[in-house]
């Protein structure tokens, strides 16, 4: 047995003759067991934490994905109608906190980062890396194609940014009908 200060002693085997038997206390089973229940708990804690960010990271991709037809085709929209990539920028922002404030309506993560770009724009950050890391913040390849876009030709200073928004916008579209199904399949087999 092992004594608290750290020495090994030996227990008799047979005391008066008669046979002696030993054995651990149930309190040291106890306490291992509650141990291992602890240990047991602290794991699932922090694996159900891992997946519910898993989950909101999910579901911040496919409202990403989803609404990003609806942000290309509002640009093109008001690009085509004369307006500067930064001012359709920041009337789509100004537009979306409107809708916020009359009607209640849940936050959508593209116009959140928008509208946290347009504060880096205000800030007197340059327009390439604000549309940069929009793309990069979005982290999708539509996002990060459409901001390479927007910065392609603000370096470039070329003039058919919208066509090139338009045929986005096109294939956008198609993408969120696709997706529409894709997700209509996937809650029917739910």
């Amino acid at each position: 047995v092992l004594q608290s200060d750290g020495d090994y002693i030996e227990l008799p085997s047979q005391i008066e003759g008669k046979s002696v038997s030993y054995e651990l206390s149930e309190q040291e089973d106890n306490v291992m067991t509650f141990l291992a229940l602890v240990i047991a708990a602290v794991a699932a804690v922090i694996f159900g934490k891992q997946q519910d960010k898993k989950k909101q990271e999910n579901y911040r991709k496919k409202q990403l994905q989803y609404d990003y037809s609806e942000l290309v085709s509002k640009l093109t929209l008001l690009m085509g109608a004369g307006m500067t990539i930064r001012k359709a920028w920041e009337r789509i922002v100004l537009d979306y906190r409107k809708e916020c404030e009359r009607n209640n309506k849940n936050k959508r993560y593209v116009y959140e980062e928008m509208a946290e770009s347009l504060n880096k724009l205000n800030a007197g950050i340059s327009e390439i890396v604000v549309y940069e890391a929009f793309g990069q913040n979005c982290n999708t390849k539509e996002y990060l194609k459409f901001a390479s876009l927007i910065a392609q030709n603000i370096r470039k200073g070329t003039n058919d940014l919208t066509k090139q928004l338009e045929l986005e916008a096109i294939d956008a579209f198609e993408n969120r009908k696709n997706l529409a199904l894709k997700y209509g399949e996937e809650a029917g087999t739910k």
